[in-house]
């Protein structure tokens, strides 16, 4: 396969020659072949995880749509997981997971561009094996989020708490924390809450945590919400629907140090370089898991 995602073994997709990120001239075929391919890096992080789709029928240019419910005509190697629906108490929702590189494909192969996953999986979908916080910029200055970042790693390495980034492709990076999936969201997302709270504390002059975009200034928006049932985050090596094809991709943090890092750096057209250069940066992500109660140390 070439670095664009052309497969040397083509499985072909409906309406291949379709382009779907128009400014880099990228068909869906090569969206099909890019999740074919990065099923190797991608599959650890997103297996037994309820999945949000982000589907654009007709290319990024025009309006997409969010796909939560698992429709009835995918296939039945497409896994569903039956996620409780907390708006709606007795009912559940069936969620589409990726267990598989064919998975993947096919998902591609229904239009998807961008996958978003839980925190947590089949197995306890109520407890979170991963806390998340989102840092997300209100202008293009990446430096500020840089900067967040790595007072919020410093943070965590004082309460001896590993901790893993990745940029989003978008303009903010994720920082995640490793769980032992024990304890329910209901507890996760208060610990979450005094994380951002004392971050924003250290980092006054560049933090928020204004809900509301119109009271953020300049500053950039350190997110715990997505510490909660039902909400998804976008998946580590997944595309997203942005100009030149961008992926979220997960760096060593000595990575996020330098000037030249940027958000949207890496792409379909070199994340394939990236990851035949160095191992993944995430390798050892749940050796590093904790209990709850190490927050509250």
């Amino acid at each position: 396969m070439s670095e664009d995602g052309e497969s040397d073994d083509r499985h072909e997709v409906s309406h291949g020659n379709r382009v779907i990120f128009p400014g880099a001239e990228i068909t869906k075929q090569q969206v099909a072949n890019y999740y074919r391919k990065i099923a190797d890096a991608m599959l650890p992080h997103v297996q037994g995880r309820p999945l949000t789709l982000r589907c654009f029928p007709e290319g990024i240019g025009e309006e997409g749509f969010f796909l939560k419910h698992a429709p009835e005509h995918f296939p039945e190697h497409v896994e569903r997981i039956a996620v409780p629906m907390h708006s709606q108490k007795g009912r559940s929702m069936q969620m589409v997971a990726a267990d598989e590189a064919k998975d993947l494909w096919y998902l591609a192969s229904q239009n998807t561009v961008e996958i978003h996953a839980a925190l947590s999986t089949r197995d306890r979908l109520e407890c979170p094996d991963q806390m998340i916080i989102d840092l997300d910029p209100s202008d293009e200055d990446f430096g500020k989020v840089r900067e967040l970042a790595l007072a919020l790693r410093r943070l965590l390495e004082g309460r001896d708490l590993h901790s893993f980034v990745k940029t989003t492709g978008s303009r903010g990076v994720h920082v995640h924390i490793p769980m032992r999936g024990e304890a329910p969201f209901d507890e996760v997302k208060p610990a979450a809450r005094r994380l951002a709270e004392d971050l924003l504390e250290r980092c006054p002059e560049i933090a928020t945590m204004e809900t509301r975009k119109n009271k953020r200034g300049d500053r950039v928006f350190i997110d715990y919400l997505r510490n909660d049932g039902g909400m998804t985050a976008v998946a580590p090596y997944s595309l997203r629907a942005r100009p030149d094809a961008p992926v979220a991709a997960p760096i060593e943090w000595k990575e996020l140090e330098r000037r030249d890092c940027q958000p949207d750096r890496w792409r379909l057209d070199n994340i394939f370089r990236r990851l035949g250069a160095r191992q993944d940066p995430w390798r050892d992500f749940h050796r590093h898991r904790v209990s709850l109660a190490r927050f509250r140390s």
